[in-house]
């Protein structure tokens, strides 16, 4: 849903930002952004609570990973509007996707899986 407003949401270099040439696409993109990460915690803990025990341990440890990253990343996030040294912070951000995208995997790997029959009648 929110996918087709990322177009309209480009962030500026960090030159034009360093400039002070931010604009509402730039506070936009940043708001998706944040809304984007608040879905897929959402869906990560709705399916953890779902799915079993194995699932649940692999979902919180998933959590862990976007949270370190997460930091990392925003620890270096202010310096791209004063046009600073941020060296790391694209690995910050695409270990976090690499690693929601595992989820996404393994989450749909388990879906497939063919129900146990209840042992309720």
């Amino acid at each position: 849903m929110l996918g087709i407003l990322w177009p309209f949401a480009p962030m500026h270099l960090r030159e034009t930002l360093a400039a002070g040439g931010a604009t509402f696409s730039d506070t936009m993109h940043i708001t998706l952004g944040a809304v984007t990460e608040v879905i897929c915690l959402l869906a990560l803990g709705f399916a953890a609570a779902a799915l079993g025990k194995s699932f649940h341990i692999y979902s919180v440890i998933t959590f862990i990973f976007l949270l370190i990253f997460g930091v990392l990343t925003f620890l270096e996030a202010p310096a791209i509007a004063k046009n600073g040294a941020t060296p790391l912070i694209g690995v910050w951000e695409r270990i976090n996707i690499g690693v929601f995208l595992l989820w996404v995997i393994v989450l749909a790997i388990a879906l497939l899986q063919p129900k146990r029959a209840s042992s309720h009648r």
